[in-house]
């Protein structure tokens, strides 16, 4: 059994029918409720439209595909009246697209913006709170007699195999409260010799002030290399989207308004 162009052309015809319609009621769903306020709704939506925008890209080239296999049999008004509406909303995706460029750069440099004063911030609080720390150190090591009894509190539950009011502790936790033990002893023996004591104070706030450091350098290349990766994906994909809609839609347009002409003559 041969197949005839005009049932190839039918086919197609419905298929990218279909999957246009299907997927603009699909980016009704994905925009609405509206939100324009909101710039993570706004990148949200961007990235859907633009993830999205290869398949009504796809359904009007089966739709060119099909009226140009079966172009001669079709009658010139009502391919008119069909096709002129295609090429619209391909000129008018082809515009969003376009649009969507600066919008998507602009909203990713924004949250960037927001999310390094966020990370400035959290590390201005754990500045506070090393500082704090230190200072709360200096204190406890200040007070000998303090220091003594939270060591031998330590050294009873040590000496008792891990036994605190009838209950076990885990290996873990008795590691733990021995570490404690220890370094509380060799805060005792600082606290003997100022000079080395405050050796020992500002060693353990740069080692602190370090790692805080190194952690803040780690958030911030992260977060530059996902905004970075975020812009240059979305943006370039949706420039691309838009050259191919505007390209079809523009030539579509002139293409019937040829037509037209030709005709009226």
């Amino acid at each position: 059994m041969k197949v005839s162009s005009s049932f190839i052309s039918l086919c197609l015809s419905l298929v990218g029918g279909i999957l246009l319609i299907s997927s603009l009621i699909e980016y009704l769903f994905l925009v609405f409720p509206l939100q324009f306020q909101d710039q993570t709704w706004q990148i949200t939506v961007t990235n859907g439209l633009v993830d999205r925008g290869i398949v009504p890209l796809m359904s009007i080239s089966l739709l060119l595909i099909a009226w140009w296999i079966h172009d001669n049999n079709i009658n010139e008004k009502a391919g008119k009246i069909i096709r002129i509406p295609v090429f619209i909303i391909a000129s008018i995706l082809g515009l969003i697209f376009l649009l969507l460029v600066p919008l998507h750069l602009t909203n990713i440099n924004s949250v960037s913006g927001d999310l390094m004063a966020q990370i400035t911030q959290k590390v201005q609080q754990q500045q506070t709170q090393i500082q704090g720390f230190v200072a709360q150190l200096d204190a406890i090591a200040k007070n000998p007699e303090q220091l003594k009894q939270e060591i031998a509190q330590r050294n009873q539950v040590i000496e008792a195999g891990g036994l605190i009011q009838g209950q076990q502790l885990n290996p873990q936790e008795l590691e733990l409260i021995t570490s404690q033990r220890d370094q509380l002893q060799q805060m005792l023996d600082l606290s003997q010799k100022p000079d080395e004591l405050q050796a020992k104070l500002e060693e353990v706030e740069i080692r602190l002030r370090g790692e805080l450091k190194e952690m803040e350098n780690n958030e911030i290349s992260k977060a530059k290399t996902i905004a970075l990766k975020q812009s240059l994906r979305t943006s370039i994909s949706s420039l691309m989207l838009s050259i191919a809609y505007i390209v079809i839609g523009w030539l579509g347009l002139q293409m019937m308004m040829v037509k037209s002409k030709k005709v009226s003559e």
